[in-house]
């Protein structure tokens, strides 16, 4: 039986190095074991964001990819103040047409932020009557701390118009689905939740060292938009007072102003037991984790909204978690249905971040870090992703010819 069509429609796309391709990379790998053949249309890349030229090597060579660039030149650099993100959409809609027109899709799925992209869906869906999945992978201004202004007025209106004429309506996480249906309840029975995942393939190859003397905390991924690390540092550095060998590591960038992660380190006297290589290939990231004791994450005070796409690298090496994140937050539960070791800590809890990155230690030592239910953990697969897309997308009609 031959394969139906869809249309992707997304700003993030390898060659980006941005987090989001992940859940675009899942979507063109596995709909085809669900009968679906995604035809992408993306641009080269995201001005402003980080390329990883190895992630090409993972597109599907059967993959059909337009690449439609940004706006150059001095007129790319006028609209790129005014609209940095929206203008794309304008150029993007000629490629559009010849994708439909050559490879007639049943439907579209649109993948955001930025929140834009969806107006795109939207004109595809009314110029070629596909049917619109609508794709969050984080809150547009719904479930958003700041609402601000006159821009989240618009982004308000947008919006409302996606809930309303989108056929389905994918939130990434259990909260970002609960805070719409209370925001739009009367399309509440369209709206559906699907987590981002992990490759198990990519972790089997790995060889996990034992423990040595010292144990290792590692963080892997971007510290930016109020994600703190000082008080887990605060925790880390009274564990040192009491001679509790464990060493840390931060793995990619920093690009929150509100602190300097170094300055932070030398002020509390950590510049030998907590290290900062930068950021690292994909394949040495992996390996950097699957050696790794503990795995930390952060996210920011009082925001329960959100699962970083980290999270589900990190249930793929199978080792302990210490989530610093609200404890009724989507980390948590993610945490809970994984069934992985972890503890979850308040942002600003110092003391609990201690308590419990010493009763992981005690796991480690004990090697109870190696019994977790392996099964818990494939529901967050990017093939069981791709599954449950394709069940939205199997409720479109068949329109092609």
């Amino acid at each position: 039986m031959a394969l139906r069509k869809v249309l992707l429609l997304t700003y993030h796309f390898p060659p980006s190095g941005a987090v989001a391709v992940y859940r675009m990379l899942g979507l063109v790998r596995y709909l085809p074991q669900f009968g679906w053949q995604p035809v992408v249309v993306a641009p080269p890349r995201v001005p402003w964001e980080p390329i990883d030229a190895s992630l090409l090597d993972q597109v599907p060579a059967q993959t059909p990819v337009v690449r439609v660039p940004f706006m150059d030149g001095i007129a790319g650099r006028v609209v790129g103040r005014i609209a940095p993100e929206a203008h794309w959409i304008v150029k993007a809609r000629t490629a559009c047409n010849q994708m439909i027109a050559e490879h007639r899709p049943d439907a579209v799925i649109t993948s955001s932020p930025p929140g834009i992209v969806h107006m795109l869906g939207r004109w595809v869906q009314k110029r070629h009557g596909l049917y619109w999945v609508a794709c969050f992978r984080d809150p547009w201004i719904t479930n958003r701390l700041d609402t601000s202004g006159l821009s989240a007025r618009i982004d308000r209106q947008l919006e409302r118009s996606v809930m309303r004429h989108a056929d389905q309506i994918v939130a990434n996480t259990p909260l970002n689905r609960e805070g719409w249906c209370k925001a739009y309840p009367e399309y509440a029975a369209k709206m559906h939740v699907i987590t981002n995942g992990f490759d198990p393939e990519k972790f089997t190859s790995i060889t996990v060292p034992p423990p040595g003397d010292r144990l290792m905390i590692l963080h892997a991924g971007e510290l930016y938009s109020g994600r703190d690390p000082r008080p887990f540092l605060d925790a880390f550095a009274q564990l040192q007072v009491e001679r509790v060998p464990v060493d840390c590591t931060f793995l990619g960038r920093k690009t929150d102003s509100m602190y300097d992660l170094s300055a932070e380190i030398t002020r509390r006297g950590l510049d030998s037991t907590v290290h900062r290589p930068g950021q690292v290939p994909y394949a040495e990231s992996l390996q950097k984790m699957m050696s790794a004791d503990i795995l930390v994450l952060f996210q920011n005070p009082g925001y329960r909204f959100g699962i970083q796409a980290k999270l589900f690298e990190y249930l793929g090496t199978g080792r302990p978690i210490l989530a610093i994140s609200e404890l009724d937050s989507d980390i948590a539960w993610v945490l809970r249905e994984s069934k992985v070791l972890h503890r979850v800590v308040a942002p600003t809890d110092v003391a609990g971040i201690r308590q419990a990155i010493l009763e992981l230690v005690t796991e480690v030592r004990t090697g109870n870090d190696s019994r977790s239910d392996k099964s818990a953990v494939l529901q967050f697969t990017r093939e069981r992703m791709a599954q449950r897309f394709a069940e939205c997308l199997d409720r479109s009609p068949p329109v092609s010819q």
